[in-house]
């Protein structure tokens, strides 16, 4: 008489194999919650970026560096303005770097004609 069901070498094998799904599913999850959280990061300091853009055109172009901070989505990010002057009279180049804990999120580079 044959007993029906599985033998413990069997299930043994089932259990490891599921094991070794779950470890590397829950890696994978870990993975993509981390990249989510720098991608929520790099838009917000675009929007740190894009606003110190704005503000520094509104002003009269004074060459040299400004810095601050500015809040966006509850977390604050350090924000650097370099203006200089280029070849051409009347043209300034403007450099906005956003970083938060040391770590760059974004550099964007724009011109301003005066």
């Amino acid at each position: 008489m044959k007993d029906a069901g599985f033998t413990l070498v069997e299930v043994m094998a089932a259990l490891l194999i599921f094991s070794l799904a779950i470890v590397g599913l829950s890696g994978a999850g870990a993975q993509s919650v981390s990249h989510t959280q720098r991608l929520t990061n790099k838009t917000y300091a675009s929007v740190v970026a894009d606003n110190q853009l704005i503000r520094t055109r509104m002003l009269t172009p004074k060459i040299g560096m400004r810095s601050g901070q500015e809040s966006a989505g509850g977390q604050k990010y350090d924000w650097r303005v370099e203006t200089s002057k280029t070849a051409q009279d009347g043209l300034f180049e403007l450099e906005v770097s956003v970083s938060q804990d040391e770590a760059l999120f974004v550099t964007r580079r724009a011109w301003l004609s005066r």
